[in-house]
């Protein structure tokens, strides 16, 4: 059977695909624009950024300069201070105020000595204090100085700086510290201490330079803020854009900016100011302009040249489009009923069939051939011939659905495809067309009655390839037309098997030259059990066909290939296949294949012939059992006896395959002899609830020891089924309960009682004494010179149990 054709749209699908490549294509050179476009702008890029942060960077150089001014303006009044702090020292009552009889008067003479340091130009220190050697404050002028006397007191004439945080209502402060002489020993009397208050020093240096910041701050090492003045009424949390800066006259390791304070480094000044923004000049905007307007006409010129071979292609692929589709649909149109043609029906059932396979839709198909139409055209002309084809066109497109599809398929045949229905259905849209075609019609070219005939089928009920589906419908058809004409005929498998047209036997033939050709069949492998000792005594070589090919499963295949009249090829391409998997089967054990008797039937096949394929495949005949299944009746039995008297001279074994189906096996039992008989799986599957067809098996044993065969039950799927052969005295078994056929066979002896265990026995309904027969056994060495059909010789040696005639 031929494999559905693939989907004819491929070239409108090609068609769309070259749409999208041309869309992909356009839009890659549009990418290549942009790119174009971006370069000039990534290429001008730093000298805008250079121009716009020109002055960003001139004024944070300007604030960064103000601030080192600051910073050195600071250290240069500090030191000021401590000289000046130095000066007052020396003087004679400050010693004074600082000796243990230091009087009323004395102190305040001192107290009068310190109003230069409390009260220089700059008004930068808070707070001035005498403190003795003990560490007490003697004397102080100005803020309150707490925390201040703990200062080491430096050696006279020397000075210390020192930051004191903030604590209470104290802020961070400086402190300078200067030693007094007139202490013993040339010590120290004690210290003069000076405190500026961070936030004083912080406000002078807003007020004296004329800062345009928002903030001062004064930082630590670790950029925590010691002070800080907000020096306008701007927001410090205003999204307004800011700059920052700091003095930068000494710089630390870590690269932080220093103040440069003896003794306290890691201070840093930092001021934040609101960024100027550039106003950019009139020719310098307008020199931008005109870039961007060149930058655009040139992306513009260029996407137009590089796209104007794809806009062309575009249009010819569009004409082309349109062309095909038409050309398409002509192809497609049977253009005297507007319908679809053969070619059409064909591509959609295939469609179709593909549709169901993956997601299960359901379908119906309809033959239509319509009933004396060579008679209208040689009576009335082809004129009034093409009008009644028109006409069934016509009733055709008015009774199907949007969904569904009808086609001319030749001269007077029509088809339907309906989706989503079943044959019942079908049958019922097909009987109301005929209806409507029986009936008077008030217009039309053609009025008068029209009859014809029709067969129907549906998928997935009755076939599942486009080849089925048409060959089935076809049967239908004509079973109607043989019955008077004017017919709905639903296929029906009893009656209408076999049946094929002379196109759907081509095409089924056809595909299976290519399942034979393609390799598309494999092997496997069923045990044979030796029912007394659970031995597997051989395996029966099945094949299996791959999915894709078309054939749901292998028994469609040869069903077809009897219709096709391709049994031989096939037979010898399964024989093949089995044999030449032949090497996974264990050496001491049997190997079963099936040949069509009509096989030996042809003339190109014989019984030297299929010796030749053993050989070339290097396997015993003594190994080889022959099954022979009668699908059809004998044509040759003379030809097929000399061939099997042949083969068992050999010493091929010869078994009468599906012994109990129907009538077919009977006739092979009772026109030749056979060493092996297989007992059809519907009597072994029935028999176990049934009298009668226990009768049947025991008969049919009786029988095969009399002719000294031995019996081989298939399909033993139960234990049931199990009890039952070994009650009757059956031989062999095969069946999915004693192993499925498979691909990797295994050697393992059987437990047939514990796999029989939970069945009942089966009574045998022979109650009357009858003669033990001998049971044989197998054995895969006999003699070199095995004498036809003696399954004495045959059967002796593997299990070692006498044979006895009767």
């Amino acid at each position: 059977m031929q494999p559905d054709p693939p989907d004819s749209s491929t070239g409108f699908d090609e068609l769309s695909e070259g749409r999208h490549g041309l869309r992909a294509v356009k839009v890659r050179l549009a990418l290549t624009l942009i790119a174009v476009a971006i370069l000039p702008l990534a290429a001008l890029a730093p000298l805008a950024r250079s121009v716009l942060d020109d002055p960003r960077i001139a004024q944070r150089e300007r604030l960064n300069a103000q601030s080192a001014r600051m910073a050195t303006e600071v250290r240069r009044q500090l030191e000021e201070i401590r000289g000046t702090m130095l000066a007052v020292s020396a003087v004679p009552a400050i010693s004074a105020a600082l000796q243990p009889k230091a009087t009323t008067k004395t102190l305040a003479a001192a107290t009068q000595e310190l109003d230069p340091v409390l009260d220089p130009p700059t008004g930068l220190v808070g707070a001035v204090a005498l403190v003795n050697s003990a560490g007490a404050v003697q004397t102080q002028v100005g803020d309150t100085a707490a925390d201040i006397a703990s200062i080491p007191i430096p050696r006279p004439g020397a000075s210390a700086f020192r930051l004191v945080p903030a604590t209470g209502d104290q802020a961070s402060r400086f402190v300078i510290a200067v030693g007094v002489p007139g202490g013993a020993e040339g010590r120290p009397a004690g210290s003069l201490i000076a405190a500026v208050p961070l936030p004083k020093m912080l406000v002078w240096m807003n007020a004296t330079f004329a800062t345009s910041s928002d903030r001062l701050s004064v930082l630590d090492l670790q950029s925590h803020e010691l002070a800080g003045i907000q020096t306008t009424h701007r927001s410090p949390a205003s999204s307004e854009p800011g700059i920052e800066f700091t003095a930068d006259s000494a710089v630390l390791g870590t690269g932080i900016a220093d103040l440069g304070i003896p003794g306290v480094p890691g201070l840093q000044l930092v001021g934040t100011a609101p960024l100027t923004i550039a106003v950019l000049s009139l020719p310098a905007l307008a020199t931008l302009l005109a870039l961007a307007c060149l930058l655009a006409a040139f992306v513009v010129l260029m996407g137009r040249r590089i796209l104007a071979p794809a806009v062309a292609l575009e249009e010819q692929r569009a004409t082309f489009q349109k062309l095909y589709l038409s050309a398409r649909e002509a192809a497609l149109q049977d253009h005297l009923t507007g319908l679809g043609n053969h070619r059409a029906f064909q591509e959609s059932l295939g469609r179709m069939v593909e549709r169901s396979r993956r997601h299960g839709h359901r379908f119906a198909v309809v033959m239509l051939d319509i009933d004396e139409f060579k008679r209208v055209n040689d009576t009335r002309g082809h004129a009034i011939g093409d009008d009644l084809l028109i006409e069934v066109g016509s009733l055709i497109r008015a009774a199907i659905r949007a969904s569904d599809a009808g086609f001319r398929v030749g001269g007077d045949e029509f088809a339907l495809i309906l989706s989503e229905t079943d044959a019942e259905g079908a049958a019922i849209t097909a009987r109301r067309i005929l209806g409507r075609g029986l009936e008077d019609r008030a217009i039309g070219d053609y009025r008068g009655p029209i009859s014809f005939s029709a067969g129907v089928t549906a998928c997935p009920e009755f076939g599942a390839t486009r080849v089925e589906l048409t060959g089935q419908a076809d049967a239908a058809l004509y079973r109607g037309k043989r019955a008077g004409r004017t017919a709905v005929s639903i296929y029906d498998p009893a009656q209408d098997r076999g049946h094929l047209d002379e196109t759907m036997r081509s095409e089924l033939s056809a595909s299976i030259s290519a399942v034979v050709e393609s390799g598309s069949l494999t092997p496997v492998y069923q045990p044979i059990v030796h029912l007394e000792t659970g031995r597997i005594l051989g395996y029966e070589g099945l094949v299996r066909v791959d999915a894709a090919s078309g054939f749901p499963h292998t028994g469609a295949l040869f069903d077809a290939a009897e219709v096709a009249g391709r049994v031989l090829e096939l037979d010898r391409a399964a024989l093949d296949v089995v044999l030449r998997g032949a090497k996974e089967v264990p050496p001491l054990t049997l190997l079963s294949v099936n040949v069509s008797p009509r096989s030996f039937e042809a003339p190109e096949f014989s019984a030297a012939a299929f010796l030749a394929i053993l050989r070339r495949h290097g396997v015993a005949p003594e190994r080889i059992l022959l099954e022979l299944t009668e699908r059809d009746v004998i044509r040759d039995p003379d030809r097929l006896r000399a061939a099997i008297h042949a083969l068992q001279d050999a010493g091929i074994r010869v078994a009468a395959d599906d012994v109990g189906a129907g009538n077919a096996g009977l006739r092979l039992l009772s026109q030749f002899r056979f060493d092996v008989v297989k007992i059809d799986l519907s009597l072994v599957q029935g028999g176990a609830g049934e009298v009668q067809t226990l009768s049947v098996l025991s008969t049919l044993v009786d029988l095969a020891r009399r002719w000294g065969a031995l019996t081989i039950a298939e399909g033993v799927e139960t234990p049931e089924q199990l009890q039952m052969i070994r009650v009757l005295d059956i031989d062999a078994g095969q069946g999915y309960l004693l192993g499925r056929p498979s691909a990797e066979v295994a050697d393992v002896d059987l437990d047939l009682d514990a796999l029989a265990g939970t069945a009942t026995p089966v009574r045998s309904p022979i109650t009357s004494p009858r003669p033990t027969p001998a049971r044989p056994s197998f054995d895969i060495l006999p003699p070199a010179k095995v004498p036809a059909n003696t399954a004495a010789s045959m059967m002796a040696g593997a299990l070692q149990s006498p044979f006895r005639q009767n």
